[in-house]
Protein backbone atom coordinates (compact mmCIF):
# COMPACT_ATOMS: atom_id res chain seq x y z
CA UNK A 1 0.00 0.00 0.00
CA UNK A 2 1.23 3.48 -0.79
CA UNK A 3 1.78 5.82 2.13
CA UNK A 4 1.98 9.03 0.10
CA UNK A 5 -0.05 9.13 -3.11
CA UNK A 6 0.97 12.74 -3.76
CA UNK A 7 4.34 11.41 -4.95
CA UNK A 8 2.78 9.40 -7.76
CA UNK A 9 3.96 10.84 -11.05
CA UNK A 10 2.31 10.48 -14.44
CA UNK A 11 4.43 7.93 -16.27
CA UNK A 12 6.77 9.56 -18.78
CA UNK A 13 5.53 13.03 -17.84
CA UNK A 14 8.99 14.41 -18.46
CA UNK A 15 8.64 13.52 -22.16
CA UNK A 16 6.29 16.42 -23.00
CA UNK A 17 8.44 18.56 -20.71
CA UNK A 18 11.49 17.80 -22.85
CA UNK A 19 9.59 18.58 -26.04
CA UNK A 20 8.26 21.82 -24.54
CA UNK A 21 11.75 22.94 -23.54
CA UNK A 22 13.13 22.07 -26.98
CA UNK A 23 10.29 24.04 -28.54
CA UNK A 24 11.69 27.08 -26.74
CA UNK A 25 15.32 26.44 -27.77
CA UNK A 26 17.80 23.68 -28.69
CA UNK A 27 19.49 22.21 -25.64
CA UNK A 28 21.92 19.65 -24.21
CA UNK A 29 20.97 16.72 -21.96
CA UNK A 30 22.25 18.11 -18.68
CA UNK A 31 20.73 21.51 -19.47
CA UNK A 32 17.39 19.80 -20.13
CA UNK A 33 17.61 17.98 -16.80
CA UNK A 34 18.20 21.28 -14.99
CA UNK A 35 15.42 23.09 -16.88
CA UNK A 36 12.93 20.25 -16.32
CA UNK A 37 13.41 20.67 -12.59
CA UNK A 38 13.29 24.47 -12.73
CA UNK A 39 10.56 25.11 -15.31
CA UNK A 40 8.42 21.96 -15.27
CA UNK A 41 8.88 20.96 -11.62
CA UNK A 42 9.86 17.51 -12.82
CA UNK A 43 12.95 15.64 -11.69
CA UNK A 44 14.34 12.93 -13.92
CA UNK A 45 17.35 10.65 -13.63
CA UNK A 46 19.95 11.60 -16.26
CA UNK A 47 20.03 8.02 -17.58
CA UNK A 48 16.26 8.01 -18.08
CA UNK A 49 16.50 11.42 -19.74
CA UNK A 50 19.07 10.21 -22.27
CA UNK A 51 17.08 7.02 -22.95
CA UNK A 52 14.02 9.16 -23.62
CA UNK A 53 16.00 11.51 -25.90
CA UNK A 54 17.33 8.49 -27.80
CA UNK A 55 13.82 7.11 -28.25
CA UNK A 56 12.46 10.51 -29.34
CA UNK A 57 15.34 10.79 -31.81
CA UNK A 58 14.64 7.34 -33.28
CA UNK A 59 10.94 8.21 -33.59
CA UNK A 60 11.79 11.42 -35.43
CA UNK A 61 10.46 13.80 -32.77
CA UNK A 62 13.85 15.32 -31.94
CA UNK A 63 17.07 15.69 -33.88
CA UNK A 64 20.46 15.11 -32.27
CA UNK A 65 23.47 17.06 -33.52
CA UNK A 66 27.09 16.57 -32.46
CA UNK A 67 28.85 19.75 -31.33
CA UNK A 68 32.62 19.89 -30.94
CA UNK A 69 33.80 20.80 -27.48
CA UNK A 70 36.95 22.82 -26.80
CA UNK A 71 37.67 20.51 -23.89
CA UNK A 72 36.59 16.91 -23.54
CA UNK A 73 34.44 14.80 -25.80
CA UNK A 74 31.90 16.20 -28.24
CA UNK A 75 28.50 17.15 -26.87
CA UNK A 76 25.09 16.54 -28.39
CA UNK A 77 22.51 19.24 -28.87
CA UNK A 78 18.85 18.37 -29.35
CA UNK A 79 16.16 20.22 -31.31
CA UNK A 80 12.48 19.46 -31.79
CA UNK A 81 11.32 18.46 -35.28
CA UNK A 82 8.04 19.33 -37.00
CA UNK A 83 6.79 15.83 -36.14
CA UNK A 84 7.87 16.47 -32.55
CA UNK A 85 5.72 19.62 -32.46
CA UNK A 86 2.71 17.60 -33.61
CA UNK A 87 3.49 14.90 -31.03
CA UNK A 88 3.78 17.53 -28.28
CA UNK A 89 0.41 18.95 -29.30
CA UNK A 90 -1.17 15.50 -28.89
CA UNK A 91 0.50 15.18 -25.47
CA UNK A 92 -0.99 18.54 -24.44
CA UNK A 93 -4.47 17.47 -25.61
CA UNK A 94 -4.16 14.27 -23.56
CA UNK A 95 -2.93 16.16 -20.49
CA UNK A 96 -5.86 18.60 -20.76
CA UNK A 97 -8.28 15.66 -20.71
CA UNK A 98 -6.51 14.15 -17.69
CA UNK A 99 -6.61 17.52 -15.95
CA UNK A 100 -10.40 17.64 -16.45
CA UNK A 101 -10.82 14.13 -15.02
CA UNK A 102 -8.62 14.91 -12.01
CA UNK A 103 -10.33 18.28 -11.42
CA UNK A 104 -13.75 16.62 -11.46
CA UNK A 105 -12.64 14.00 -8.93
CA UNK A 106 -11.28 16.72 -6.61
CA UNK A 107 -14.43 18.82 -7.01
CA UNK A 108 -16.70 15.85 -6.20
CA UNK A 109 -14.53 14.88 -3.25
CA UNK A 110 -14.76 18.40 -1.82
CA UNK A 111 -18.57 18.28 -2.03
CA UNK A 112 -18.58 15.30 0.33
CA UNK A 113 -15.75 16.26 2.68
Amino acid sequence: MRNNCSQIVVENFFEPGILYLLLKKPSYGYELQKDLKKQCICEVNIGNLYRCLSRLNKQGYVKRMAVKSKIGPKKYSYTITDNGKIYLSSWIDGLKKQKDVISLLIKNYKKIF
